[in-house]
């Protein structure tokens, strides 16, 4: 039983950290393309869905929620990643 905790625990763990990074490189990518944006570069598209877009002048505020959300969904993966660690004992 306990070899089983420990082999579910390290591939949760695996993924986990996949997933954390990603919502972590993508909370920063979102800030600094809006930042981009908003000094006149016209090849980034923010957008709420397909045909509605955000105005030049809402993009910081726009990705700083988005950033947020991210951020905080980061911190409850980081928790489950402790959580694992604190399973396989390392």
């Amino acid at each position: 039983m306990i070899v089983i905790r420990g082999l579910f625990c390290t591939l949760a763990l695996v993924v986990l950290t996949v997933l954390y990074g990603g919502l972590v490189i993508s909370a920063l990518i979102a800030i600094l393309a809006s930042i981009l944006r908003t000094l006149g570069v016209d090849q980034i598209k923010m957008s709420v869905w397909q045909g509605i877009d955000v105005p030049v002048a809402f993009s910081i505020p726009f990705a700083l929620v988005i950033s947020c959300i991210l951020f905080y969904c980061s911190l409850h993966v980081k928790r489950a990643m402790s959580f694992c660690f604190k399973k396989l004992n390392i």
